[in-house]
């Protein structure tokens, strides 16, 4: 039965009634706020929001029911295409990523989660984050986060409607049609919406759009039917005829780019000579220029000396003369140095130019080939494709680089091989190539190739090999990128450099970017019609310190910077034009600033942030959260240092900080000691023993006043939660799966569920936060059950602090004789119960059984106890008291019980078990479990 929605209007005019009056008067200009949450026939959840103050805005969402079966969107539950996915933890299609309550457009560097409810996995913009709808009704919080400087009458406004994004005709006014229905996303599956009505801006908020949408406005969901409407097809781009090696060929292509070449390499030479000579100009002018200077000043001493009577000379001639020399000798040395700078900016300025205009040459030649092939194509090598967001993620040209290992290791191997003309190099490379795709690849292995190389033995040996090709580089007058550049060009691929900022070696978080300081270029390449991002420099690492059998210093590619994703890659680079971004809502620069460091391991191991976090993050309490997804179990390292330190004080802060795994998130809480700055950087590998960590994300964190005294340290412990070792052997914590653990009662329970029969065993250990000592305290903790099943572990606290719990496994049958750790627990204790008392001690025949009471391990004098346990396949059970011997009675199944009285003698109690197969004699008896019998007066139960 579906539920008529009743609007909450919310503004500061109690009279609803519509005024002559209305029309450009001040009260059109009144927020009016309009929220409707209702169910559907089918129980479907209804959202709406409209916000009108001069232009009217409308968000609205259905969320169906019950989720699809695979990959559900997290905001309407149907299914989320690959094409269309925005994973964050829980999935979105694009169209749904928008903050739950006011719908404003989000992407991965401007999300937020509400932290202060785990169990809350929603989105929200700045302005909503940790509220809800009631506080939005009540005018408690600010009904939009889409309103900002550039809203306004006059501004230009783009919409975005359901279904997958669209992008706009450049420069195209886009005029909604009112009255036609709301799309779908492919496949009818995203049903989010945006109505805007007589609209004047909504720059803030939008993204993109198509002049083939309809929309319409409606007053709630009684009207709102989407229309059902194929799915949309991918925007196709105009194609060049010539891309494999054999159509290069066929078209005579490489026989005319012999002759540009060859006209291209004379004009280098003119070139050449020409800076040559203009250098040598600037440095004698330099050096003319020194010499009158220095003249002039010789001739001042000599006049002033001739004025001066010979007694009142401060020093010789001979030392003043000497004087002038070292002064004239620094002044040239500081004017060559800047005359050389300023003569090799022009030189690379002159040449970049030049190589620019050759590319485009290139780049022409193939297009007159694609035209003398036919004459109807419409691809033109010699246009630049416009700059728009690539269509697809790097994960839908291919999965992994193994794809590529043929031509890579044909790249590498070309890399040690002469060459005389570029032609020839390319026409090698790509001689196996099919796609546009498989040529940049082939083009950046080659590069990445050469660059690592130029530390290798064997370009010392062959110091001038392919010299007439890296000419250019060698000399400092072209850079890795330019060199990329123009063998795109000979292999018809559009390769354009950036030009910006970025976020490289030396730069921390919160450091300033202006001038010259972090400046770096880049290089975007277009394939099948899309801009993608190349970064040939940053890909060729030179990696310090030891690995396997490799020396201190080893050389490896790094395959995120070969077409990287733009929500990746503006973590660390930001270009001079916002348009070369290619993201669909692109990043002013002091959101640039914000973000925190992140390198490409983070992205390499599959890392997220589970909320857009800042580079800088503030606490008034010292303690921090900073929560990461991972796919799998990695290695984790961190390190805090003191951003203020002095030299005296040690660069790493021990012991603030936890790193715990609950689920597929790494969550780690830094203990602040106090008010300041710090720096905090997260290192990782992929194994989770990695003693080999690879730096990760960095932040800066604020603490500006400590509220009470600073967190204890906490315990040198890498990580607490599970291991890979749960999964290998069947192992699931089914009690408490967030390692950290509270305990203020008389004892907590532990269990893991086990699919299989394997070996357990376990430690429990208290930290000492005073001197930093573990001590073992296993009476503490007792193994109540085990079978096949399950096991199940009670611990308890004897006074406050914390405890390590950790639980080892191993296969039944492995050969290894070890057994690893499998989860970790922190126990933090702040109450600790008065009545605390040992566990029984319990021995290796304790296996497969179950203790129900006593479960104290001291037993007063003088008292009876009733024994009660489970004990399987067990013949006799015995409580032996000072060489009494007490039987236990079966009961139904494995279960015997029995009062026994404890005796006036303080001692042990100890529980024996005969099994099947053994006889009467007591030596073969099992000892299972051990007492402390004590004095009544010290005994607390």
């Amino acid at each position: 039965m579906s539920v008529k929605p009743e609007p909450v209007l919310t503004n500061n005019n109690n009279d609803r009634r519509p005024s002559n009056k209305s029309m450009g008067s001040q009260d059109s200009l009144t927020p009016k706020v309009a929220i409707v949450e209702s169910y559907g026939d089918d129980q479907s959840y209804r959202y709406s929001f409209t916000y009108e103050k001069a232009t009217l805005y409308e968000f609205k969402y259905e969320k169906a029911f019950k989720p699809a079966a695979v990959d559900p969107c997290f905001r309407c539950n149907r299914r989320v295409l690959p094409q269309d996915k925005v994973d964050v933890g829980v999935l979105f299609h694009m169209q749904c990523f928008r903050c739950r309550i006011c719908g404003l457009p989000l992407t991965i560097q401007t999300f937020l989660r509400n932290d202060a409810n785990e169990g809350d996995r929603e989105i929200y913009c700045r302005t909503h984050v940790g509220k809800n709808v009631a506080q939005v009704k009540s005018g408690e919080v600010p009904p939009m986060g889409i309103e900002g400087p550039a809203t306004g009458p006059g501004k230009k406004y783009i919409f975005q409607v359901t279904g997958k994004s669209i992008r706009p005709l450049p420069e195209t006014p886009v005029k909604p049609q009112m009255n036609k229905g709301i799309g779908l996303s492919p496949g009818g599956d995203s049903l989010v919406s945006l109505t805007p009505g007589n609209m004047n801006d909504t720059s803030a908020w939008t993204t993109q759009s198509s002049p083939n949408i309809s929309m319409e406005i409606t007053q709630g969901y009684d009207s709102y039917r989407p229309h059902q409407q194929q799915p949309t097809k991918p925007i196709t781009h105009p194609k060049s005829l010539l891309v494999s090696y054999d159509d290069f060929e066929n078209a005579g292509v490489f026989e005319g780019q012999l002759m540009l070449e060859e006209r291209h390499r004379e004009e280098e030479e003119r070139l050449l000579r020409f800076l040559l000579e203009e250098r040598e100009k600037e440095l004698r002018r330099l050096d003319d220029t020194v010499e009158l200077e220095k003249e002039k000043a010789a001739d001042d001493l000599l006049s002033s000396i001739e004025n001066l009577s010979m007694t009142s000379i401060p020093r010789s001639l001979v030392d003043e003369r000497e004087r002038i020399e070292d002064h004239f000798r620094q002044v040239k040395e500081e004017r060559l140095k800047a005359v050389t700078e300023k003569i090799a900016t022009e030189e690379k300025t002159r040449n970049g130019k030049m190589i620019d205009r050759h590319c485009h040459e290139m780049l022409t030649l193939i297009g007159e080939k694609d035209r003398e092939r036919d004459r109807m194509c419409l691809f033109d090598h010699s246009m630049k494709p416009p700059a728009e967001p690539p269509e697809g993620k790097k994960s839908s040209l291919y999965k992994s680089p193994a794809v590529f290992e043929a031509l890579d290791l044909r790249a590498i191997d070309l890399a040690n091989k002469d060459y005389s003309t570029m032609t020839d190099l390319v026409r090698d490379l790509t001689r196996t190539c099919k796609t546009e795709l498989e040529k940049a690849r082939v083009l950046f292995r080659w590069v990445i190739a050469k660059d690592i190389n130029k530390h290798s033995v064997n370009e010392i040996v062959r110091p001038h090999a392919t010299d007439r090709l890296l000419k250019g580089v060698k000399s400092g007058k072209e850079t890795y990128h330019q060199l990329y550049k123009k063998l795109c060009s000979y292999a018809g691929l559009h390769c354009e450099i950036v030009l910006g900022y970025s976020k490289g070696a030396g730069y921390k978080p919160g450091m300033r970017m202006d001038g010259q300081t972090f400046r770096n270029s880049w290089t975007v390449v277009n394939i099948n019609g899309s801009w993608r991002l190349v970064n040939c420099t940053w890909a060729a690492r030179h990696v310090t310190g030891h690995k396997d059998n490799l020396p201190q210093m080893y050389h490896k590619y790094d395959e995120f910077y070969f077409l990287t994703d733009p929500e990746d890659h503006i973590y660390q680079h930001y270009p001079d034009d916002p348009y070369w971004q290619l993201l669909e809502i692109p990043l002013p620069f002091s959101e640039f600033l914000n973000l925190p460091v992140v390198k490409s391991p983070f992205f390499n191991y599959g890392l997220r942030f589970y909320s857009n976090y800042g580079a800088t993050i503030t606490t008034d309490t010292g303690m921090i959260e900073i929560r990461l997804l991972t796919p799998k179990i990695l290695g984790f390292g961190s390190m805090l240092e003191n951003v203020n330190r002095l030299p005296s004080e040690p660069k790493q802060l021990e012991g603030r900080t936890l790193l715990r795994f609950v689920k597929s998130e790494a969550i780690f809480t830094i203990a602040l000691p106090g008010p300041g700055l710090y720096y905090f950087s997260i290192y990782t590998g992929d194994y989770w023993r990695s003693e080999c960590l690879e730096s990760a994300c960095t932040f800066l964190l604020q603490c500006t006043n400590m509220k009470g005294r600073p967190s204890p340290p906490y315990p040198p412990v890498p990580f607490f939660g599970p291991t890979p070792v749960m999964e290998n052997l069947g192992i699931t914590a089914d009690s408490n799966i967030d390692p950290l653990v509270v305990c203020n009662n008389d004892y907590i329970e532990i269990n893991f569920l086990l699919s299989k029969d394997i070996r357990l065993t376990h430690t429990f250990q208290y930290f000492d936060v005073n001197d930093g000592s573990i001590t073992d305290i296993d009476r503490y903790v007792f193994l109540r059950s085990r079978n096949d099943a399950g096991a199940n572990y009670l611990i308890r606290c004897h006074k406050a602090g914390f405890y390590i719990f950790s639980l080892y496994a191993a296969d039944l049958n492995g050969e290894s004789q070890s057994l690893d750790c499998a989860f970790r627990y922190l126990v933090i204790c702040q109450e600790p119960s008065p009545t605390v008392a040992m566990f029984p001690k319990t021995y290796q025949k304790w296996h497969r059984c179950a203790l129900h009471e006593p479960l104290a391990g001291d037993l007063p004098t003088d008292k009876r106890v009733l024994f009660r346990l489970d004990i399987p396949q067990a013949l006799e059970v015995f409580v032996v008291i000072n060489e009494i011997w007490h039987h236990l009675k079966q009961k139904v199944g494995c279960a015997w019980e029995g009062q026994i009285n404890t005796g006036p003698i303080p001692g042990l109690a100890k529980v024996y078990a005969r099994f099947q197969g053994a006889t009467k004699d007591q030596s073969i008896f099992a000892q299972m479990l051990d007492y402390q019998v004590i004095d009544d007066a010290e005994t607390e139960i």
